[in-house]
């Protein structure tokens, strides 16, 4: 008898321990499992897009136009843009450092007196005509035509109070040239005068005589 209790002791004990060790290979398992799963693949996150602003440029560069370029971009940018400026634009009147917006109208000036004669030779190849002047007294006693300028007016520099000296010229017109100019820039050409509300062909035609460029 003794020796049967013996065995059924011994049994359990063995099963026990069966119970335990399979109880330890799973938490290992277990363990090891978490321990090498794989890592989950980074995240890729995508930069955000630059806004964009469209800027008009005119003036004196080569390609006028409108352009689109990146926020925060500088005027110096617009004018690359519009690939460059001309032989004749005047850099020192504008600001290469401002921000731009969009909407921003860009309009680089031109140079007071170009470096080459062009005005020069074109005045050559078409003078003007003789300045009319009224019956009276000639230039030496010193009456000159009524209304008539003492002498050529710059387009691009005049007053509005200089510009009323021409003929034809009141002080709505004076003032029409003067934020025409403001507006968009300097002339290119006397022709450009007529894009002035107010200065038609025949006006321009009696006007030309005497007004110049620079």
């Amino acid at each position: 008898m003794e020796s049967g209790e013996g065995v059924v002791a011994i049994d359990r004990s063995e099963g026990a321990a069966l119970l335990g060790l399979a109880a330890a290979l799973g938490v290992a398992a277990l363990v090891a499992g978490r321990a090498y799963r794989p890592a989950p693949p980074p995240r890729v996150e995508r930069p955000p897009e630059a806004a964009l602003i469209s800027v008009h440029v005119t003036g004196e560069v080569l390609w006028p136009g409108l352009y689109v370029l990146k926020a925060g971009s500088r005027l110096q940018d617009a004018i690359f843009a519009a690939h460059g400026p001309t032989l004749i634009a005047d850099l020192r009147k504008v600001n290469l450092a401002a921000p731009l917006r969009d909407g921003d109208r860009v309009v680089v000036p031109r140079l007071a007196q170009p470096p080459y004669p062009f005005e020069q030779a074109r005045r050559s190849a078409h003078p003007p005509p003789a300045r009319p002047r009224a019956p009276g007294p000639t230039p030496a006693g010193g009456v000159a035509g009524a209304g008539e300028p003492a002498e050529m007016v710059n387009v691009n520099t005049a007053t509005a109070a200089e510009l009323e000296r021409l003929p034809g010229v009141g002080s709505v017109l004076a003032r029409r040239i003067v934020e025409h100019r403001e507006a968009k820039g300097l002339f290119r050409r006397l022709e450009d005068l007529q894009e002035v509300r107010g200065i038609g062909p025949k006006l321009f035609r009696r006007l030309e005589p005497y007004l110049r460029l620079e």
